[in-house]
């Protein structure tokens, strides 16, 4: 490919890349839901990298209904806590001096507004699919040495154990790839 045509192609992945989160919500409404499964997307402008984990609740609570009863309301909070800590979630390379600056979650049954400016509640524009409920954390991060950043490695199976694999996508100045993390196999080269 000709130089002068990658900027113009990593305009593009990214742009595209940024967009899927977009359409995730209206995909996962048409049957994508898997249990045991889980979809990350990585993407890296500049110092700027963003994450998305999209995850059935039944991966990270046993359940996609209200909750019932206060042991699943303890669930479900729980598991959102846990999202909230970008450092249980992800480990990244200590020499990309990556700083957490935005975390988001968003849940069916999430009834408190922001968490310290962190949480996010519900899109309520968004129906309830009932049988078939869907966990979206997002993480913003800002990193001092991106070119560091080869890697990262996914810590969501320890805390999780329904959790079986996640489908990952990325986009970064070095090119797009994909893969399919376990907890055998729980880091992502980039």
């Amino acid at each position: 490919m000709p130089a002068c045509l990658r900027p113009i192609l990593l305009s593009s992945v990214i742009v595209l890349a940024l967009a899927l989160p977009v359409a995730a919500p209206a995909q996962h409404a048409h049957g994508a839901h898997q249990h045991g499964v889980a979809e990350l997307t990585v993407v890296l402008e500049g110092r700027m990298l963003q994450l998305e984990l999209i995850s059935p609740l039944d991966n990270l609570v046993g359940f996609e209904h209200a909750p019932a009863n206060e042991t699943q309301r303890g669930a479900l909070a729980d598991a959102e806590r846990l999202l909230l800590d970008s450092e249980a979630v992800f480990a990244l390379p200590s020499e990309a001096g990556c700083v957490i600056r935005e975390v988001g979650i968003e849940s069916p049954w999430r009834d408190s507004g922001r968490e310290h400016g962190r949480g996010q509640t519900r899109d309520h524009n968004r129906p309830a699919r009932g049988d078939h409920e869907d966990m979206v954390a997002s993480y913003g991060f800002e990193c001092a040495h991106p070119e560091a950043l080869r890697r990262l490695e996914l810590r969501v199976f320890k805390h999780f154990p329904r959790l079986q694999r996640v489908r990952a996508e990325f986009a970064t100045p070095r090119g797009q790839g994909g893969g399919v993390l376990t907890s055998g196999a729980a880091a992502l080269a980039l």
